[in-house]
């Protein structure tokens, strides 16, 4: 570039030794746009980090998510799992049945006390009734079968001294003589357990029956209480986050079942840096942004107390999980049905102007 201090140049530059010089306008134009842009790309940094220096000032963004109030269902009495009447993900109201149990010991003590409670309420047949002929016509067959079985064992053994019978034989004899007795025996019992009640029934005053009616009858209530303390249901609206059991798994009184995340008492839990604690305090504002972009007002519920580590679920790939402030929000709008599930990721971003505002009304009133 040749640079000229004439001063005939500098009050007429479009004329160069009394010859006029065309200069075109459009490449002034470029020429004036090139050196915009280059001042653009210079200056770009410088405006970056300011506008990011204010919208740091303006918007505090904190990684959230959906928490749902959590309900241990615990077992409060000894049983097996007969049914799950729900699963992962389903949505219970107030009074469904969520687990259904069994207590063998409790059907077995109704089955005994209805036995009872029958043969009280049924008038024992009289002697010489079908029942106890057939008792007496069993032993009979019995007496009949030993007094043969025996024959066939002596006749064996004349066989055994004589060699005309093996040992396996007389053994095999022998075995079928005591299942003979056996039968015999227990056919003998049986008849005499029956006259027994009789006699005992005959004897017991009518009022004792009444009596003992009356014991069967409170038992078996209490017994249908126990029953009805089986079945487990839901006491709020909520929805089944997990199952710790399974049909046919003995549960003791304790044992943690089902968890539960209550419907109507949903919170955001937000993790704040420290360097932002000024606005966690309680009552603070934020907005809550979900997936799709849509947005609903929150407050802190009260001041944190807690700091941990940020979940690898909601740190970026590169970043480090370092101490966060924990803050928990209460909606002050409904949030979408679509979104009320645990452990959905969104974020909080804090409205540093309510700080602002505050800080202001404290210190200059």
């Amino acid at each position: 570039m040749k640079i000229n201090f004439n001063k005939k140049k500098q009050d007429d530059p479009e004329r160069d030794r009394e010859m006029k010089v065309v200069y075109a306008p459009a490449k002034r134009r470029i020429a004036q746009f090139r050196w915009y842009f280059i001042l653009l790309l210079v200056g770009s940094p410088l405006v970056y980090f300011i506008s990011k220096m204010i919208y740091l000032l303006l918007i505090v963004n904190a990684p959230s998510f959906v928490s749902l109030e959590k309900i241990n269902i615990n077992g409060s009495i000894t049983g097996v799992v007969d049914q799950l009447v729900v699963k992962p993900g389903d949505t219970v109201e107030s009074g469904d049945p969520i687990i259904v149990l069994k207590d063998p010991r409790l059907d077995e003590r109704e089955n005994i006390l209805r036995a009872e409670l029958e043969t009280l309420n049924s008038p024992l047949p009289p002697t010489g009734s079908g029942l106890e002929t057939l008792l007496r016509d069993r032993i009979n067959l019995a007496e009949n079968m030993v007094n043969s079985q025996k024959e066939k064992l002596e006749k064996l053994h004349y066989l055994f001294q004589q060699g005309a019978a093996t040992i396996a034989e007389l053994k095999l004899a022998e075995v079928d003589y005591n299942k003979a007795r056996y039968t015999y025996n227990a056919a003998q019992s049986q008849l005499s357990e029956r006259l027994e009640i009789i006699q005992r029934t005959n004897l017991e005053p009518v009022a004792h029956a009444g009596l003992r009616t009356d014991r069967i009858e409170t038992e078996l209530a209490f017994i249908n209480e126990q029953r009805e303390k089986l079945t487990h249901r839901s006491t709020v609206h909520a929805r089944v986050l997990d199952v710790f059991i399974k049909e046919g798994m003995m549960i003791s009184p304790g044992t943690s079942m089902l968890l539960l995340g209550a419907l109507d008492n949903t919170v955001i839990t937000s993790y704040l840096q420290p360097k932002y604690a000024r606005y966690s305090r309680a009552g603070q504002k934020a907005t809550i942004k979900f997936p799709d972009g849509s947005v609903i007002t929150a407050k802190v519920i009260r001041d944190p107390g807690l700091t941990k580590r940020l979940p690898a679920d909601l740190a970026s790939s590169i970043g480090s999980r370092d101490l966060m402030i924990v803050v928990h929000l209460e909606p002050l709008e409904e949030i979408p049905a679509m979104f009320m599930i645990d452990g959905l990721p969104v974020s909080a971003r804090y409205h540093t102007f309510d700080f602002i505002s505050s800080w202001k009304e404290k210190y200059f009133p």
